[in-house]
């Protein structure tokens, strides 16, 4: 669903990612973890394409909607929380549209404009019935029920909300919507456990791909399965549960450690030889070996 290819970019003289490539396809649930200041954000605003990269190439496939949990998204003023969520489906309050407008016309339409009028309503009327037109505020209330926004009322004007609030109706809407793909920056943030659970389980469910960045470690537990981390300009995967990546993380660092404390040693053996022969003829060559050995070490 998604392509990244020889991706690179930085701020000044900072790298953040260095020819990086990655891909999601359908069905994967990922997490993204690194440090903080790694450029995790960055990351997603440029395969949102919301930001360019230095170089490389994002290549979304064309059959893919995607869903970006964007907190920073403003609610138009004066609008009510419910009309904010019915917004998820205006494609097929415009199909409505267009179907009362066709009824409008039948009025003085000739038989053969009737004949046409008539096939136009009846597969409107059908794409409605298929998606679930008349069922929107049942669908709505449940996921607004779920994500805790029941309790503040759905005929709130947006405007009032909290910045916390105004999270969760994005977040809301956002599933409503049900993308091909979601990219989701901290989700769980303003959640309370109730409709953290509840997005647990339908995260479970959702057949699409995601990529999710969450510092609650038990939650990306729960709902993925594959991690990337990005660190030091590089992605690297790990299969499996976050728990997984935890565990194989701790061994590869062990490794490195136990590496590094080897090289160390080595190092500062070599430096000792240098010292001791440096100035020795019949050493000469043995310690311009060790000198080149000391540059790449």
């Amino acid at each position: 669903m998604l392509v990244v290819e020889n991706v690179s970019h930085g701020f000044g003289a900072r790298t953040i990612l260095e020819d990086v490539s990655f891909r999601i396809r359908k069905g994967e649930h990922i997490a993204l973890v690194g440090p903080n200041g790694e450029g995790k954000s960055s990351f997603l605003n440029i395969i949102t394409m919301r930001q360019m990269p230095d170089a490389g190439d994002i290549k979304w496939s064309n059959r893919v909607t995607v869903g970006y949990l964007d907190q920073h998204t403003v609610l138009e003023k004066g609008k009510t929380i419910r009309e904010i969520l019915r917004d998820a489906f205006k494609h097929m309050f415009d199909l409505e549209k267009e179907m009362l407008e066709i009824y409008d016309k039948m009025g003085e339409a000739s038989d053969e404009e009737m004949s046409k009028y008539l096939e136009d309503t009846a597969e409107i009327q059908t794409m409605l019935e298929h998606s679930g037109f008349y069922t929107i505020d049942a669908k709505i209330q449940e996921v607004a029920n779920g994500l805790g926004l029941g309790d503040l009322g759905l005929d709130k004007d947006v405007t009032d909300l909290s910045g916390g609030q105004r999270t969760k109706v994005l977040l809301t809407k956002l599933l409503l919507e049900n993308p091909t793909i979601l990219v989701l920056d901290e989700p769980t943030n303003y959640l309370d456990i109730e409709a953290r659970s509840w997005l647990e389980l339908w995260l479970k469910k959702f057949t699409g791909g995601f990529l999710l960045v969450s510092h609650d470690r038990s939650f990306l537990d729960a709902t993925v399965n594959e991690t990337y981390e990005l660190f030091n300009g590089t992605l690297k995967r790990y299969a499996g549960t976050y728990t997984n990546y935890e565990k194989t993380r701790e061994v590869e660092l062990a490794s490195l450690i136990k590496a590094y404390a080897q090289q160390q040693l080595e190092i500062a053996k070599t430096e000792d030889f240098i010292r001791k022969f440096r100035y020795k003829a019949t050493k000469a060559a043995a310690v311009q070996d060790r000198v080149k050995r000391l540059e790449k070490l």
